[in-house]
Order: structure tokens, then C-alpha cells, then sequence
């Protein structure tokens, strides 16, 4: 992996996610015309925290902070076999702690089900009504647990790979998945049962899974576990994953409580709106955010490995900000086509004209955690590789009483938004925090200073001129047509303010295009 490896790898990431992406508003204007924004959409989106919950910690961002850093040392040290034997130790292990922890989960599901079908009815209609919804949201949860094992096992294939310079398979996962829930959601029909969906989701991991298995043979590494051995290679990979887990236990634990924040200090469909704004708000994070510290991961990995401290300062930097200059000028195109956007995506069915007004400011309340959230990915994996696992765990611990301090107070007073708001506030001083111990590992400031105002510039003439497109076109400013020119000139006009005001960072990227497509 070198620096242009990295940005290829990035490049690679954003394209396959965008396919997803797409995918993914496709797969919830399907879900959103078969069950409304209703309760039992807000069940299904309470229980389908509980195994991403499970999948961001034990999956994705733990894999990457701590295989991928062990897996290079062990590659500096031992070799590729040395590399593939731990790969293969820490796969079953990894396969074990799973296993208990689904079988352990249902069980504790089952019980709670049956002590609360098993309480004496309520005079109170409303409280009745109140338990058969918690009821669903219990059986959802049981149902969509087991998917917890394929989307993990994923997650863990796309480590070595991506280390090697492979990132098309792990990045094209998502969308396998969007393409069988959305034919399953088809399969099923309006006014379907909630309750099967569940198993489309379950096939849909199976096929992630399988999909990775010619990435892992392309560079020899074992698909199959085998028996973890006692040895001090895998005691030390084992030790960096609890504290990354912590991190995104402390994360996904804040999200979980706002969500139910929400639910209690808004209305009972007032989730359905938080979880359509991130979902929105996924697409500029996953294309420009996610993919960055993908890529960047196994490259800062190897560069701390080989105590290269300069080299891993300056990509890091180099990739802060390029990674705020896009997420500025995504996150005010998208500010400013919110009506737009949500009309043509989601206001089909059963999603009406009024919850398009409902859900554009809180997808602009979101929009302002877009830099923060950016910058977070970059800086917490370059502590992370470079030995520091505990302070980006202690930064997204020491967020969430701030977040839910926030919530409690402006949910009340300005509805859903409120929850975007907090999460701003939350997200930007948890940056923050990782920018100071960026310091103290000695490695250079994340973005200077001085580059700031030349950063904000795209962003600034693509929100100008995606306005400027619908207000030429006002009488239909909502149709798909128009919303496609508005990002086409928004795109247009960011890119050539690039090439203007950053020529250096505009030659570096079209040198890399031009590379890809000469391959």
C-alpha cells in the first residue's frame, strides 16, 4: 500500500458504495411505500439497531483498528505465513465469540417475550396498543439476530484483503445485500407482514459472506478458522479489539438512546424521520468519509508497523483535507436539495407530501455533523494504528453525555431536528478530543489552518448553484429531471473552483483516474 494505493482504494470504495447507496434509497422508498412511515416501521428500525449494533462492534471498524494493524506487523516480522496463520487463529475465535453471543442473545429475547406476552391486560387501550408494538419490536429483533454471524464474518474477509490493495469485493457487500432485501420486499407485496423481511435480510448476509471468498483466495488467505491457540501474537490482537470495541459500543449505545429519545420525547413515528435522514446523510459519509478511512486504514497500518511517522503525517493531512472539501461541498448540495431530494426518493405510497415537509429539517440538522463525523474516521484510525486504541474509545465516551444532555433539551423545543442538532455539537467536540492526541503522538495537525477558507470554496459554489438550478426551474423544482441537473451543476461548479483555487489537488486526482483507467 502507498498514498496514490490508498486514494485508489478510496476511489474504488466511493464508486462501489455509490452503487450501494443508490441501492440502499431504492431499497427505502420500497420500504417506505410497503409500510409507511408507521409504528411498524419504527419497530423494525429499533430492532435493526440491534444487529448493526452488534456489526459495528464485533464487524467493521473494530476489524479494521485491530487485524488490520496486527495483521502488518505480523506481515513485518514473520511474513505472509505468519500473517495468514494469525488471520486464520483470530477468524476462529472470532467465529466462536459470535456463536455464544447470537445463542445468548436469543435466549434473553425469548425470556423478555414471554414475561411481557404473559402480563394481565391493561384497561387502557393505549397501553395496550403500546405493548404489542414492543411485542413486534421483540420478534423483529429475535428474527434478524442470526444475521449478526454472516455480516461480521464479512467484515473480518474484507481486513486482509483491503490490506493487500483489494478493495472492490468488501466494498460491493452493501449493495448485494440492498439487491436481495429490495427483491425480497417485491417478493412479499404491499401490506405484507413485517415479520418475514427478516429472512431476505438473513439471505442477503449469507451472499455478502460468500461473495469475499475469491478476494481471500486471490492472495492466499484461509476462508475456513481454525482452532485459536494460546500464543502472544493473538493475546495482542485480542487486547487492541476490546478497546476499539468500547469506542463503538459507547457510539452505538448513544445512538440506540437517541433513538428512543426521540420516540419518547417526540411521538412513536418520530424515528421513522431520524432513520430517513441518516440514511441520507449516509451517502456523502459512506462516499467520501468512509471510504477515506477504508483506505486509508491498511496504509497507516503498515507506515506505523514500519515507524514511518512523517510519511503517515503527512497522508493524514493530505487526506483531512480533501476528505473536508468534499464533505463540505456534498453536505451543502445537499442542504440546500433536501425537499428536492426526499421528494423524488421517498414520497411515493404511503409517504406523503407532509412527511417530506416533516423530514427536511432534520435531515439539515444532520447535515451539520457531515465535517466532524468526516474528520473523526481519518483521526481515530491514525491513533489507532499508531498504537493509541484507548483515546478515540475515551473521545466517543466522553460525546455522549454531551449528545444526550442536548436531546433532553431541545427535542422539546424543536422537535426531530432537535436530534440533529445534538448530534453536531456532540460530534464536533468529540473531533476535538482526537485532535489533541493527534498532538501528543507527535504526528502533524489534521488540516492547516491556512487552507481552511481555500477548502470551503467548492462547497460554497456547488450549494450556489444547485439553488441556482432550482430556482430556474421553480414550477418543477421537485421533479427528477431538475434534482439531477441541480447536482450536475453543483458538481460542475465545485470541480472547476478546484481547479482554480487547488490546482495541485485537482492534478493529483485526475492522475489517479487516468491511472485506473489505463489498468
Amino acid at each position: 500500500m502507498s498514498g496514490r494505493g490508498a486514494l485508489r482504494g478510496a476511489l474504488v470504495t466511493a464508486i462501489w458504495t455509490l452503487v450501494s447507496r443508490v441501492l440502499g434509497f431504492a431499497r427505502d422508498a420500497v420500504m417506505l411505500a410497503t409500510f409507511g412511515a408507521s409504528p411498524t416501521t419504527g419497530n423494525f428500525v429499533i430492532a435493526w439497531m440491534v444487529p448493526n449494533l452488534f456489526r459495528r462492534l464485533f464487524g467493521e471498524g473494530a476489524v479494521s483498528a485491530a487485524v488490520q494493524p496486527a495483521l502488518a506487523r505480523a506481515q513485518a516480522d514473520g511474513g505472509e505465513d505468519a500473517a495468514r496463520n494469525l488471520f486464520a487463529r483470530f477468524q476462529g475465535l472470532f467465529l466462536g465469540v459470535l456463536t455464544v453471543l447470537i445463542v445468548g442473545g436469543e435466549l434473553v429475547i425469548l425470556v423478555w417475550h414471554g414475561w411481557l406476552e404473559g402480563r394481565a391486560p391493561h384497561a387502557d387501550p393505549d397501553v395496550m396498543l403500546a405493548r404489542a408494538a414492543d411485542l413486534e419490536a421483540l420478534l423483529l429483533t429475535a428474527w434478524l439476530l442470526p444475521y449478526v454471524l454472516p455480516i461480521c464474518l464479512t467484515a473480518l474477509a474484507g481486513a486482509p484483503q483491503q490490506l493487500c490493495g483489494r478493495f472492490s469485493l468488501p466494498a460491493l457487500a452493501p449493495a448485494v445485500l440492498n439487491v436481495v432485501w429490495i427483491s425480497w420486499l417485491l417478493m412479499l407485496g404491499p401490506g405484507a407482514d413485517i415479520l418475514w423481511l427478516p429472512a431476505g435480510v438473513l439471505i442477503g448476509g449469507i451472499a455478502q459472506w460468500v461473495l469475499q471468498w475469491p478476494g481471500l483466495r486471490a492472495d492466499r488467505w484461509p476462508l475456513m478458522p481454525c482452532r485459536p491457540a494460546s500464543d502472544p501474537e493473538l493475546r495482542a490482537t485480542v487486547r487492541a479489539f476490546f478497546p476499539v470495541m468500547l469506542g463503538l459500543a459507547a457510539i452505538q449505545l448513544n445512538l440506540m438512546v437517541d433513538q428512543i429519545l426521540v420516540r419518547e420525547l417526540v411521538s412513536e413515528d418520530a424515528n421513522s424521520y431520524t432513520y430517513a435522514a441518516n440514511r441520507l446523510l449516509q451517502l456523502p459519509m459512506a462516499l467520501v468519509g468512509i471510504s477515506a478511512a477504508t483506505a486509508a486504514m491498511p496504509l497507516f497500518s503498515k507506515l506505523a508497523a514500519e515507524g514511518r511517522k512523517d510519511e503517515l503525517s503527512r497522508h493524514l493531512r493530505q487526506g483531512s483535507e480533501m476528505t473536508l472539501l468534499l464533505m463540505i461541498a456534498a453536505g451543502g448540495g445537499l442542504f440546500v436539495l433536501a425537499t428536492p431530494v426526499i421528494h423524488v426518493l421517498f414520497e411515493h405510497g404511503r409517504f406523503s407530501a407532509e412527511d417530506t415537509a416533516r423530514l427536511a429539517p432534520v435531515l439539515r440538522a444532520y447535515l451539520w455533523s457531515l465535517p466532524a463525523a468526516a474528520l473523526i474516521g481519518l483521526a481515530a484510525r491514525a491513533c489507532q494504528a499508531s498504537g493509541n486504541l484507548r483515546g478515540p474509545a475515551k473521545a466517543a465516551v466522553a460525546a455522549i453525555p454531551i449528545n444526550l444532555g442536548l436531546d433532553l433539551w431541545l427535542l422539546p423545543r424543536y422537535g426531530v431536528a432537535g436530534a440533529g442538532y445534538a448530534t453536531a455539537v456532540a460530534l464536533s467536540f468529540q473531533f476535538v478530543l482526537l485532535a489533541r492526541m493527534l498532538g501528543v503522538l507527535e504526528l502533524a495537525p489534521i488540516c492547516r489552518l491556512a487552507r481552511l477558507p481555500l477548502l470551503l470554496l467548492p462547497g460554497i459554489a456547488a450549494s450556489l448553484a444547485a439553488w441556482a438550478c432550482t430556482r430556474g426551474f421553480e414550477d418543477g423544482a421537485s421533479s427528477a429531471l431538475t434534482l439531477v441537473l441541480a447536482i450536475g451543476a453543483g458538481m460542475l461548479a465545485a470541480g472547476v473552483t478546484v481547479r482554480v483555487f487547488l490546482p495541485n489537488d485537482f492534478a493529483q486526482l485526475i492522475s489517479v483516474l487516468r491511472r485506473r483507467r489505463s489498468r
